[in-house]
C-alpha cells in the first residue's frame, strides 16, 4: 500500500503532464496562452522537486499509473499505451542520437515497468508485458512477455 502523500504526488505528476499535453496539441491560441503556467508547474514540481521528466509532447494513453514518481525520465518521442504502470527511476529513451534511426520506444497497452528499468532505442514492447526491476530492454518484445536482466530476455518463453 502506498502512502497518501506519494499517491498525491503521482497524481500531480500525471495531471501536470496531461495539462501540458493538452496545451501542446491544442490549436487554440487562447489555450496556448496557458503554456507558461504549465512550464512553471513542470519545472518546480516535476523537475526540481521530484526529478521527473515527462515532456508534454509524449503520447501516453489513458490510465497511466505511477508508483513513487521519483526520477522518471521519458523521451519526448516515446509512445506509451493505455493502462500502463511506471515505478520509480524508469527511463524510456533513445540511444542519445537524435536522428530517424534512433527514435524512442513504443510501449503497448497494459504494460508494467519495474523500478530502475531502462527501455532504450527504436523498439516496440508488446501489450501486457511486464519489465522487471533494473532490466535494460534494447530489443523488441512480443505481447505478454516478462522481461528481466541486462540485457533483458523474455523468461516467459523458457
Amino acid at each position: 500500500m502506498r502512502d497518501k502523500s506519494t499517491e498525491i504526488k503521482a497524481k500531480w505528476v500525471v495531471g501536470i503532464y496531461r495539462f501540458g499535453n493538452y496545451l501542446y496539441y491544442s490549436k487554440s491560441k487562447l489555450v496556448k496562452c496557458l503554456t507558461p503556467i504549465y512550464k512553471l508547474l513542470d519545472l518546480v514540481f516535476n523537475k526540481l522537486l521530484l526529478n521527473t521528466e515527462i515532456p508534454a509532447k509524449v503520447q501516453i494513453g489513458e490510465g497511466l499509473a505511477i508508483y513513487h514518481p521519483y526520477g522518471i525520465i521519458i523521451n519526448d518521442d516515446a509512445v506509451i499505451g493505455e493502462n500502463c504502470i511506471l515505478h520509480h527511476q524508469v527511463t524510456i529513451g533513445n540511444k542519445g542520437v537524435t536522428n530517424k534511426a534512433n527514435l524512442a520506444p513504443e510501449i503497448g497497452n497494459n504494460c508494467e515497468i519495474g523500478a530502475g528499468a531502462k527501455v532504450i532505442g527504436n523498439i516496440k514492447i508488446g501489450s501486457n508485458t511486464k519489465i522487471g526491476a533494473n532490466a535494460v530492454v534494447v530489443k523488441n518484445s512480443l505481447p505478454d512477455a516478462i522481461l528481466v536482466g541486462v540485457p533483458a530476455i523474455n523468461i516467459k518463453e523458457k
